[in-house]
């Protein structure tokens, strides 16, 4: 691998890992079921008699040797391990500052804590998206005797109680006849009728431990304020320069010894 920066070999550590699996999948299969590539054969006749029968040659090509095979593949290997290698050395020294609207909030963090950070953040972001907020359309007022972050309605809600009664009123009197005088009494005529009236007042004051959605909105923008200075942290970060050190050749010889 040559010089570059730390964000170049992460651009292509999946590849040289993949490739390296492969390679070595395509290897000990190789060496599992296609073993007579590494054969190679001559088979020739001789006739006993002048006059007799000459057959062709046979030929088996000798395709490979298990030494070039393990050199193809040990190449990929070297790769790989060295890109890792820098990688891991590279992130022990590849650190940034968390700038936040011009102000450090914290120094020389790591690239892969910077890296954790934006994912554990966002999580973060989905418990505050959740917050429940004051109903909209109604006056609260800060009620600090309930302590901090209470709120309380502005004007009690305010219903009645009510009671069905009974009302009347005579609409013709009764009659009855004089005494000796003939005729039949006739009974008084009443309306009645239900009227509901009040009896009394329910008061209901109302408090709450919610947040206004204006201070919701501001905790949401900070949280993103947050999330792009990490993200900036990790990108000056990863523009290290690859610490160049390598120990994949070194491996891979003593495996071949």
């Amino acid at each position: 691998m040559g010089k570059g920066k730390l964000h170049e070999l992460l651009a292509v550590e999946s590849d040289l890992e993949g490739r390296a699996r492969n390679i070595m999948n395509e290897t000990r299969k190789v060496f599992s079921d296609k073993a007579v590539l590494f054969m190679g054969a001559v088979r020739s006749y001789n006739p006993f008699v002048d006059d007799g029968i000459d057959y062709p040659s046979e030929y088996q090509e000798l395709t490979s040797t298990v030494d070039e095979k393990l050199s193809y593949t040990g190449k990929t290997i070297v790769q790989y391990y060295d890109a890792l290698l820098q990688k891991e050395a590279t992130n022990q020294v590849a650190k940034a500052d968390l700038i936040v609207d011009g102000v450090v909030i914290a120094s020389n963090l790591p690239a892969t804590f910077l890296l954790g950070m934006e994912s554990r953040l966002r999580k973060v972001r989905e418990v505050y998206e959740k917050i429940p907020t004051l109903s909209i359309g109604t006056e609260w007022q800060k009620d600090e005797s309930k302590g901090e972050g209470v709120w309380c309605v502005a004007h009690p809600e305010e219903t009645m109680k009510t009671e069905k009664t009974v009302k009347s009123k005579v609409l013709y009197d009764a009659k009855f006849p004089k005494a000796n005088e003939g005729g039949q009494s006739i009974p008084a005529v009443i309306d009645k009728w239900t009227e509901t009236v009040n009896v009394g007042k329910y008061t209901k004051h109302v408090w709450s431990g919610m947040v206004s959605p204006a201070r919701k909105s501001e905790l949401l923008d900070r949280i993103d304020t947050l999330l792009r200075a990490v993200k900036k942290a990790r990108q000056r970060a990863n523009s290290t320069e690859v610490v160049k050190v390598n120990v994949g050749k070194a491996l891979m010889d003593y495996i071949n010894g």
